[in-house]
């Protein structure tokens, strides 16, 4: 049977799924929204897409999928489940690690339980080869634990002037203190591809006078009644407005993010590079 690595023994592997932390300075910005979105794009695309809710207190990634999961990663860390007692499947194809809501207590993970997640992950019988992962907003441990992990980081801002500052926070500690290089910026809730560009240059020019660091435009979401309609209805854009504003930049978002996984996977491998990176992470936690 398959698995989420590439090179087991296998009769048949597939490659490697391509990690991708969306994440954010602030709560606020719709990113949950966004990856409920993106995942249904990129499943609507043909991708095979795992989706793993972050946010282990304050989740509702299981609500915008239309999912009701009996078990969360909270009973996971907890040690009262398995990953494949958790998992469920949503009605579009969208594989699910859902975490609690409303027990904002989990705000921090011990390196054996890192290490025993990251073990899991592996030995789940999965072939996805897109994962999203929807970090918690901040700077807590949980947020760069997922974010530096994974393959690639994609900050989600919106034309909040707070967005912006709490964006740059975020990537000042996950590039001074997990060596991280590289972002994707998504712009929310703008009124156009100006206003995103705006939004982008004025990020790029906060971070980029003071850090190592570079960035790309992923692109833009725009204000769109659609999207707000479907959040109510407990569905994504995609299902229920496919060709409204929103609907249509995901799709163009969607097929960035494939493009760039295949960019990416030559730079820093696949799935392997998430276990490396929790490990290592891990390892210097315990020096």
């Amino acid at each position: 049977m398959d698995t989420l690595l590439h090179g087991h023994n296998n009769m048949e592997t597939r490659a490697p799924a391509r990690v991708f932390a969306v994440t954010s300075g602030k709560g606020g910005v719709g990113k949950t929204n966004v990856v409920a979105n993106l995942a249904a794009a990129l499943t609507m695309a043909g991708k095979r897409v795992m989706v793993v809710d972050g946010d282990l207190g304050l989740a509702n990634l299981d609500l915008l999928l239309d999912v009701s999961p009996q078990h969360t990663l909270v009973d996971f860390f907890a040690g009262r489940q398995a990953l494949t007692d958790i998992c469920v499947t949503s009605p579009l194809g969208i594989t699910v690690l859902p975490a609690a809501s409303g027990d904002p207590h989990v705000t921090a993970l011990s390196n054996e339980q890192k290490i025993s997640f990251l073990s899991e992950l592996d030995a789940l019988p999965q072939d996805a080869n897109v994962m999203l992962i929807d970090t918690a907003s901040g700077i807590s441990d949980l947020v760069t634990y997922f974010a530096s992990a994974a393959h690639e980081i994609v900050l989600v801002i919106t034309p909040e002037p707070t967005s912006l500052t709490d964006a740059y926070a975020l990537v000042k500690i996950l590039a001074s203190i997990h060596g991280e290089k590289r972002f994707w910026v998504l712009a929310n809730t703008v009124e156009d591809e100006d206003e995103a560009r705006r939004l982008f240059a004025v990020l790029a020019r906060m971070a980029q006078q003071f850090l190592p660091v570079s960035f790309d435009l992923l692109g833009w979401v725009p204000r769109d009644p659609a999207l707000t309609r479907a959040v109510t209805q407990r569905r994504t854009v995609m299902e229920t407005a496919p060709h409204s504003p929103s609907a249509r930049a995901f799709t163009t978002l969607a097929r960035r993010l494939a493009d760039s996984a295949l960019e990416t996977a030559r730079v820093k491998g696949g799935l392997q590079f998430f276990f490396r990176g929790v490990l290592a992470a891990s390892l210097e936690e315990k020096r």
